[in-house]
């Protein structure tokens, strides 16, 4: 398990928020898998919530820290694969087929997030991007109506941040230099939100950065760092 006893998070104390995207405003999206699903024969779930389910169990399993320690690394993953195919009832022995026929599309929204995130953004606190992505970050904020850098008709943030052009990854705090060098704050009066322990709670903390882990299914409950179910809780709490 990693260790996340110094992360914190003071309300009171933020005067701006940097988001991940993963996890947070997209997700894995659900059609891949259910293709794969209806192909090996096996049950679909009814409920497309299982795939978000299915997604943060991955994340508890990440959260172990077992794997190498590269998000590009294809066995870094392999953990996730596991946990996300058995939160959805598919046999072990399907994980093969799961992982090269299904390498996820992180183009399903969370239009529950996005809405919150609106609010917090009319509220006139500074916030910014910060993702472990593949150069489509900007573009894909714009895309799917979560926000854009500077003036437009979506939320305005200072910057994204994509890890494949800024050459530096999460957990490397270095990754957050430049989002909060152009918010203009100090990294311990900035939140960070994210829904992973390695990249997100251990990242934002080595900045030293309040951080909160996106935890809706309560796969945490055991971690002493700071969680919320969803973004509407986060608002409520900053409000």
């Amino acid at each position: 398990m990693i260790e996340t006893t110094e992360a914190h998070f003071s309300p009171d104390k933020v005067d701006g928020v940097i988001f991940d995207i993963g996890g947070v405003f997209l997700y894995p999206h659900f059609s891949p898998v259910r293709s794969l699903q209806i192909v090996l024969g096996l049950e679909v779930p009814e409920e497309l919530e299982s795939y978000r389910r299915a997604h943060h169990a991955g994340c508890r399993a990440l959260a172990e820290g077992t794997r190498a320690p590269a998000e590009h690394d294809h066995d870094f993953w392999l953990d996730y694969d596991r946990a996300y195919t058995a939160s959805l009832g598919i046999p072990d022995q399907h994980l093969a087929s799961f992982r090269s026929a299904v390498r996820t599309r992180w183009d399903w929204p969370h239009d529950a997030n996005i809405a919150s995130f609106h609010r917090l953004a009319e509220t006139g606190r500074p916030l910014a991007i910060v993702s472990n992505n593949d150069g489509s970050a900007e573009e894909s904020m714009q895309t799917f109506g979560v926000c854009q850098v500077g003036p437009g008709p979506l939320p305005s943030v200072a910057i994204v941040v994509d890890s494949a052009l800024a050459g530096v990854a999460k957990p490397d705090p270095a990754i957050m230099t430049p989002a909060l060098d152009l918010l203009g704050l100090a990294a311990e009066r900035t939140l960070y939100v994210g829904d992973t322990v390695h990249a997100d709670v251990v990242g934002a903390t080595r900045a030293g950065m309040q951080v909160v882990q996106l935890d809706p299914y309560d796969h945490h409950r055991d971690y002493p760092h700071p969680r919320v179910s969803d973004l509407a809780e986060l608002l409520d709490r900053l409000s």
